[in-house]
């Protein structure tokens, strides 16, 4: 092969794997859709892998649309002439895979002498395949994997695919199957660097800011998308500032991934959370330790718990923002269809590791996960598998420091105890009813969070009188306090509208007894002295006297 620069996934993932005589036949699959670095240029990967199979004589690339394709005349000459074959050559895939084969198994070729790229994999090879073509494509290509006179040959066969699990995993399951490779989305380094190049082939765009800063704002997109983001701002004669590539990513990632990952954009950071001194210290830490990169002192996981209202969810989506992170949420992933379940999941996760360094917030997790084991589940056994690969996703000690996942829960117990552990979740947060500081906190918070106008000096008084109302009440009542204001034709909050929102809000938490049980769940739960909110022993004594008195 000719000496020639290629992506290092797939020098250390293929071409190491090939050259060791380890495999020959390869299943490439995650950003295949992108441009890539060959030699000077970035290229799309078939344009890239023709040009590494410069140097075989018989080079032949199939995919279901177009049928047999070669990089000029030549090389379709040498492929008719060592068959025999004058006639035109078949499109439909049946047809193609047995002149494939015949090409494979001919002794006119010398060993090295062929590759082949078989494009849109999931389409000749489906998983679930049940027809008869479909099943004898899936047979043909799990024999040229584990063919040991084939391997003689030491022919090159790539497939490729945008997800492995919509390939028949016959073809790359066990040890005698295809290797699969993953194409990574780009790293910082080289986002930087076709960011250089964009700028060159891009004079006209107003650029605010350096390749590297573009580079730092565009994680998580392919270089297509990159592209994408300049090409908009050369259309419309924008400046390309962060504030409109954030908006661009977001588009383009919902785009992508909308039907497995809900992409989130967080208005507020930390400093719009109050009343909860405990959980915002340590999260601004770790914020810190995400920002610097410092992998080895993040958390793989961490749990907010404790009982409704308490505001869990914003909290996690004010830490995203905090962290300067993409933050996602999982869409329901269960389907219909055998094994559409499944796919969902490896779908999502491939994606979710593909816009590392993410969050990924899990709402109520005690729920999506599919409860305790001990619980059951009676459908045929898919809650068990995806239990189980989510286990293994979720213990991957490369993820520290990239994908941190943040469940939030009223009921922690529920949550199954592996996924509690440490190595999967290090930090368990109680996020627990606001006492009357913490009230007093959150009003003032809240109002420079909805931006609201007041004349109120001292929100002590009402926090006094609140007792029993979570985050959300407190919340709730002060934008009612500022509808009544604006009924009465005020600019600013008032005491009296104040008063009359709290007179008319009925709280929510009412079952004082299945708060105090989540209560005492959360803390019993916590691992870390440090996470505990400064009045716990008060909070638990509390508690177990309401309980024998009840």
């Amino acid at each position: 092969m000719k000496s020639l620069r290629v992506p290092g996934w797939l020098a250390t993932g293929m071409l190491e794997r090939y050259h060791a005589g380890a495999s020959h036949l390869f299943l490439l699959h995650g950003n295949v859709r992108d441009v890539h670095p060959f030699g000077e240029e970035y290229v799309p990967l078939a344009s890239g892998l023709a040009a590494l199979f410069a140097q075989r004589p018989y080079v032949v690339s199939y995919d279901v649309s177009s049928g047999l394709a070669f990089p000029d005349p030549e090389r379709e000459k040498a492929l008719k002439k060592v068959l025999g074959i004058k006639q035109p050559l078949p499109a439909d895939p049946g047809r193609a895979l047995i002149v494939l084969d015949a090409l494979l198994s001919s002794d006119k070729c010398p060993p090295g002498s062929i590759a082949v790229v078989l494009e849109f994999a999931h389409a000749i090879a489906p998983a679930g395949g049940s027809g008869g073509v479909e099943r004898q494509n899936i047979t043909q290509l799990a024999r040229w994997a584990s063919d040991e006179r084939l391997a003689a040959r030491r022919p090159l066969i790539v497939l490729v695919a945008p997800n492995a699990v919509d390939v028949s995993d016959e073809v790359y399951a066990g040890a005698s199957g295809a290797e699969v490779i993953a194409a990574p989305r780009p790293d910082v380094t080289i986002r930087e660097d076709f960011a250089a190049a964009l700028k060159d082939h891009h004079p006209e765009v107003a650029w605010e800011m350096t390749p590297r800063e573009l580079a730092a704002e565009t994680g998580g997109l392919s270089l297509v998308q990159m592209e994408d983001v300049v090409q908009r701002a050369r259309s419309t004669r924008a400046p390309l500032a962060r504030a409109s590539i954030l908006e661009r990513k977001i588009e383009l990632l919902r785009q992508e991934y909308s039907d497995v990952l809900e992409i989130l954009n967080p208005r507020f950071d930390l400093s719009a959370v109050g009343g909860l001194e405990h959980a915002v210290t340590e999260l601004r830490e770790v914020a810190d330790i995400m920002k610097r990169g410092l992998t080895s002192a993040a958390p793989m996981g961490m749990i907010l718990m404790g009982p409704p209202g308490t505001g869990k969810s914003f909290l996690a989506e004010c830490f995203a923002k905090e962290c300067g992170m993409l933050c996602v949420r999982f869409r329901p992933l269960r389907g219909m269809y055998v094994g559409q379940s499944e796919r969902n999941q490896e779908k999502a996760f491939s994606a979710i590791r593909a816009l590392a360094p993410v969050v990924v917030i899990v709402d109520e997790s005690d729920q999506a996960e599919g409860g305790s084991r001990d619980q059951g589940s009676g459908d045929s056994g898919v809650t068990e598998r995806m239990r189980a690969s989510g286990f293994n996703f979720w213990a991957d000690n490369a993820l520290r420091g990239k994908v941190l996942r943040i469940d939030s829960t009223n009921r922690v117990d529920l949550i199954d105890s592996a996924m509690r552990r440490s190595g999967r979740t290090d930090l368990k947060i109680p996020i627990l009813m606001p006492d009357e500081t913490a009230r007093k906190q959150i009003l003032e918070v809240q109002v420079k969070k909805h931006k609201l106008q007041t004349t109120i000096k001292d929100f002590a008084p009402f926090a006094a009188r609140t007792p029993g109302y979570t985050g959300a009440d407190l919340e709730l009542a002060l934008t009612t306090a500022y509808r009544f204001a604006l009924r009465d034709g005020d600019a600013a909050v008032s005491e009296k509208h104040l008063t009359a929102a709290l007179d008319d809000l009925i709280p929510a938490a009412q079952d004082q007894r299945a708060i105090d049980r989540m209560t005492l769940m959360a803390l019993d739960e916590c691992r870390n002295k440090r996470l505990l909110p400064r009045n716990h022993e008060a909070i638990r004594k509390e508690i177990q006297a309401r309980l024998a008195a009840g």
